[in-house]
């Protein structure tokens, strides 16, 4: 199938020239009930180009967004979702199933999705995926992404892949957490660079790329990450402690470690022996953003003092 066989953007374009429903875009979250998704949600709810709907193998969480309608959907039943892409102009993607210690939707699930965006000629296909993917093929996850990106510009649908370095935070903040103790728990040494990416700044990238009005971000990998770049883990130590105006003790877990504990740890832990080729990777210094894209399209990329910041603001460790 090719791009031509799909609607142009103009659809897109119309609709951000006003807030009338019928003309508002019609934007599918997949991937809606994660830790991600939530704040997709919520960014999407306040743009009043879209008419958001959520998708979930169960239907409507209790306590949800505000103006998100529910579709029922399973990324491993092609039929349902036939049935929650109907009328849909937007996909954004942030689903996976790797940290559950399964990748059946990073590569199975994905595939389905693709394939059904396909025959719902949606208009544009918002994809996260992850910065130099294709440079990682030993980290399971990594390629799933790349796998993913293959395919969708196979099936012809216009796309914008989001790439996002590693996240700042997660559902469960194990940075914080350490910090509160008066620690810093690094990863492999004190001066290799890796770039990061706050969550909420991440769910404003994917929400601002699905209804972004012009032609030109389509079909374009667009990386995000920090205006003054990567960071090791004694300048990240750094950072974090002039914020919170509190010096931290740097523990750091050596790369042999990490490297030693693959083998034993593949034998009972999909999850754990995919993290440890993730870190591992981390350490070839390909892990870095090129945020030329995500200022053009997203706006001035952020420092990483104003992100670490926020931050800390969110996770009570100043005022």
């Amino acid at each position: 199938m090719t791009q031509s066989q799909h609607p142009s953007t103009s659809a897109i374009s119309e609709a951000s020239g006003g807030a009338d429903a019928a003309a508002r875009l019609k934007v599918l979250v997949v991937g809606a009930t994660g830790f991600l998704g939530a704040k997709i949600l919520r960014n999407l709810s306040l743009d009043e180009t879209a008419a958001v709907l959520a998708m979930s193998r169960k239907g409507a969480p209790s306590g949800g967004v505000a103006g998100v309608e529910w579709a029922r959907g399973d990324m491993m039943d092609p039929a349902s979702l036939d049935r929650a892409l109907q009328g849909v102009d937007v996909v954004v993607s942030s689903a996976n199933s790797y940290m559950k210690g399964s990748l059946d939707t990073d590569f199975q699930g994905n595939k389905n999705l693709i394939e059904a965006a396909a025959r719902a000629k949606v208009s544009r296909f918002v994809f996260l995926s992850i910065v130099s993917c294709e440079a990682a093929p030993a980290v399971p996850h990594f390629h799933a992404k790349k796998v993913a990106e293959d395919l969708i510009k196979k099936s012809g649908v216009p796309y914008v892949f989001v790439r996002a370095p590693s996240f700042l935070d997660q559902s469960t903040d194990y940075i914080a957490k350490a910090v509160k103790a008066g620690k810093f728990q690094g990863i492999g040494d004190k001066t290799t660079r890796w770039s990061y990416v706050l969550t909420d700044d991440l769910a404003f990238n994917l929400a601002k790329a699905a209804t972004y009005p012009g032609a030109e971000i389509a079909n374009q990998t667009i990386d995000v990450g920090w205006s003054d770049g990567p960071k090791n883990q004694q300048e990240l130590a750094d950072i974090i402690s002039s914020v919170i105006n509190k010096r931290l003790k740097i523990q750091i877990i050596p790369w042999w470690i990490i490297r030693v504990a693959a083998r034993p740890v593949k034998l009972f832990s999909t999850l754990g022996y995919d993290l440890i080729q993730m870190f591992l990777f981390f350490r070839t210094g390909l892990y870095v953003s090129n945020i030329s894209k995500h200022e053009r399209f997203f706006g001035p990329a952020p420092t990483s003092h104003d992100v670490i910041t926020r931050w800390a603001r969110d996770q009570q460790l100043i005022p």
